[in-house]
């Protein structure tokens, strides 16, 4: 269990690291991302708004990919696709059809980044549900070898 912990750790940090920092680049500098792909000032303000909506939980994205990948690990491929469709899937759909017709334009990037706040709210919770029941186990295993 120590060196399941000790290299889901070091995905968790890396990963999320990688992610936060990413995202946070692409929030800072939107405007000049932008600016290399238009130069029309309409198309510009969407996109700016539209990059910083869809970055804004991006960091959550490295928790939900090492969560899938240890879900996979464990053979846990139910609940690993659970936490893998939850993103672009079942939590997104209902959000992009819902969220335009009550804040319009808004209620589209909205979706985006309400589905993906949930979504890595998921992976979270299903990892600390894993990690107690792999200690849960340990304890288990230790009981039964005295």
């Amino acid at each position: 269990f120590a060196r399941v912990q000790k290299a889901a750790s070091f995905m968790f940090s890396t990963v999320c690291a990688y992610s936060v920092i990413f995202s946070a680049l692409v929030v800072i500098f939107a405007r000049p991302i932008v600016h290399l792909f238009s130069d029309s000032e309409g198309v510009t303000e969407i996109a700016v708004s539209t990059c910083i909506m869809f970055h804004l939980f991006f960091g959550l994205f490295g928790v939900q990919h090492v969560v899938i990948t240890m879900l996979q690990s464990f053979g846990r491929a139910r609940l690993s696709a659970v936490v893998c469709f939850a993103r672009q899937g079942y939590l997104f759909v209902p959000a992009i059809l819902l969220f335009p017709r009550i804040w319009g334009f808004t209620g589209l990037l909205v979706s985006q980044a309400a589905a993906e706040l949930l979504a890595g709210l998921l992976a979270v919770l299903v990892a600390v549900k894993q990690f107690n029941n792999l200690k849960g186990m340990l304890r288990q295993a230790k009981a039964e070898c005295i």
